[in-house]
C-alpha cells in the first residue's frame, strides 16, 4: 500500500475528486434518501406528539392545536411516501420540505397558541440541529435551508406580532433561530468534514485496488510474455539441435559424392572393431581405385573427372546391399564396409561392384582396353585376429588394391592375413582367463 494516498496534503484533492465520483455521488444520494424518509417519519411522529403535549397541558387550545398538526403530519407522511416513490430524483428538495414542516408548526403555534414560547424555543433549538445530522446535505442546499426556515419562522413570527392580543416574545425567539442556525451550520459542516474523508479513504482504497489489478493484469502479461519466451526457447533449442545433427552429419559426408568422410570412416571402422573385439564375427573391407584417372583429368579437365566421380557413388549406391557402409576414401579411391562377409562373400561382393562399374559405361578413352571407368579393388577380411588395430587390414586392402593394378587392373585380389602359430583366439583367451 502507500499510504502518501491517505496523506492530510491529498485529503482536499481526494474529497473534490469524491464529488465528481458518480458511484460515490450515488451512494450518497441513496443514503440521503432513507435519510429524509426516515425524517420525515419522525417529523410526522414529532408534530403529533407536539400536539397531544398542548392538548394536555392547554386543554382549551386543543381544537387548533389538532387543526394545526393534522395537516403538517400528513405532508410529512406524503414526503417520505414521494420519496420512496420518486427515490433519488428530488431527494433534496423534498429533504429541505421536511425540515421546514416543523419550523412551520413551531412559528404558526407561537402565533396562535398562547404560552407556547416555551415549546417553541425548545423546538427552535433542536429541529436544526436535528436537520443537519439526519438530513446531511451539501453546504450551499444547507444553507438555502437555513435562510428558508428563518425566513418562514420569523416572517410568521412578525405578521402575527401585530394581530396577536398577547404579547409575544420576538427578541427571544430571535436569539434561540440565531442560536440554533449557528449551531446547525457548526453540524453540518462536522457531517461534511466526516463524509469527505470517508469518500476520500473509499477512493484511496479504490484506487490501491485498481492498481493491484492493474499489477496482477501486468503480471500475467508478463507470465504469459515469459511463457512465450519459454515456449520460443524450446523451440529454438529444438531447431538448434535439429541444425547441429544436420552439421554434424554434413561433416562426416563428401561433399562431391555424398557418400561417407574419412572421418566417418574412421568412427565406423571404430564401432566395427570394438564389436567384433566384444562379440566375435566378420567384416569385409574392399577399397577401390579408379583406373588410369588421372589420365581423364588429364585430358577431360577435373569437371568430367568430378562428373564420373559422382557417377561411381551412384553405382555404388545402386550395387550395395543394406547396411554396406560407403565411403570415399581419398582422390579417386572409394572403401567399402560389408557387414558378416567372410572371404567367400568378400570376393562374390567385391566382383558385383567392378562388374556393375563397367558396365555403367562412364566414357573414359585413355583406359585402355575398355573405354569407359573401370576400377582396380583389393580386400580383406576384418576378424578378431586383426581388429585390435584397424590400420593393419586397412594396409593389407591397399597392399591388395596394388596387386590388382600390377595384374592389369579391373580385377580384384583378396588379402587373406596370416595368424601366427602362438595367435589364440580372443574367446580362448577369456575362457582360459
Amino acid at each position: 500500500m502507500e499510504p502518501a494516498v491517505l496523506a492530510p496534503a491529498t485529503e482536499k484533492l481526494e474529497a473534490n475528486a469524491a464529488r465528481r465520483d458518480r458511484r460515490l455521488w450515488v451512494v450518497y444520494r441513496r443514503e440521503l434518501q432513507n435519510n429524509v424518509r426516515l425524517s420525515a417519519v419522525v417529523v410526522a411522529c414529532g408534530v403529533t406528539a407536539a400536539a397531544i403535549a398542548t392538548c394536555a397541558l392547554q386543554p382549551a387550545a386543543a381544537p387548533m392545536a389538532v387543526a394545526l398538526t393534522a395537516p403538517l403530519a400528513a405532508a410529512a407522511i406524503a414526503v417520505a411516501e414521494l420519496v420512496r416513490r420518486r427515490g433519488r430524483r428530488y431527494v433534496v428538495p423534498l429533504g429541505m420540505l421536511v425540515g421546514l414542516l416543523p419550523i412551520l408548526s413551531t412559528a404558526i403555534s407561537v402565533a396562535l397558541i398562547h404560552g407556547s414560547e416555551a415549546f417553541a424555543v425548545a423546538r427552535i433549538a433542536l429541529v436544526p440541529l436535528a436537520f443537519a445530522i439526519l438530513v446531511p446535505l451539501e453546504r450551499k442546499p444547507h444553507l438555502l435551508w437555513l435562510c428558508c426556515a428563518n425566513v418562514a419562522f420569523l416572517g410568521i413570527i412578525v405578521l402575527m406580532v401585530g394581530r396577536s392580543t398577547e404579547p409575544i416574545h420576538v427578541g427571544a425567539l430571535v436569539l434561540a433561530a440565531i442560536a440554533a442556525t449557528g449551531v446547525s451550520l457548526g453540524a453540518n459542516e462536522l457531517q461534511l468534514r466526516r463524509r469527505r474523508e470517508t469518500s476520500a479513504q473509499l477512493l484511496a482504497v479504490r484506487g490501491l485496488y485498481s492498481r493491484m489489478k492493474e499489477h496482477e493484469i501486468d503480471l500475467r502479461r508478463q507470465d504469459d510474455f515469459l511463457f512465450m519466451q519459454q515456449e520460443t526457447l524450446v523451440v529454438q533449442q529444438a531447431e538448434l539441435l535439429r541444425l547441429n545433427e544436420e552439421l554434424e552429419s554434413i561433416a562426416r559426408l563428401d561433399a562431391l559424392t555424398g557418400l561417407g568422410n574419412r572421418l566417418r570412416l574412421n568412427e565406423d571402422l571404430a564401432q566395427l572393431a570394438g564389436r567384433i573385439e566384444r562379440g566375435g564375427g566378420t567384416a569385409g573391407l574392399l577399397l577401390m581405385d579408379l583406373d588410369r584417372f588421372k589420365r581423364l583429368n588429364d585430358s577431360a579437365g577435373h569437371l568430367a573427372g568430378d562428373a564420373a566421380l559422382r557417377g561411381v557413388a551412384d553405382v555404388l549406391r545402386k550395387t550395395s546391399r543394406v547396411g554396406d557402409g560407403l565411403y570415399r576414401y581419398g582422390g579417386e579411391e572409394f572403401l567399402v564396409i560389408l557387414h558378416g562377409a567372410d572371404q567367400a562373400v568378400l570376393r562374390t561382393a567385391g566382383q558385383r561392384y567392378l562388374t556393375a562399374l563397367e558396365a555403367a559405361g562412364m566414357v573414359h578413352p585413355d583406359n585402355p582396353p575398355y573405354g569407359v571407368v573401370t576400377a582396380s579393388a583389393g580386400a580383406t577380411e576384418l576378424s578378431q585376429a586383426n581388429c585390435t588395430d584397424v590400420d593393419v587390414p586397412l594396409r593389407d586392402a591397399d597392399e591388395a588394391l596394388y596387386v590388382a593394378k600390377d595384374s592389369g587392373r579391373n580385377r580384384l585380389e583378396i588379402h587373406v592375413p596370416r595368424v601366427p602359430a602362438e595367435v589364440v583366439s580372443i574367446d580362448l583367451r577369456r575362457a582360459a582367463g
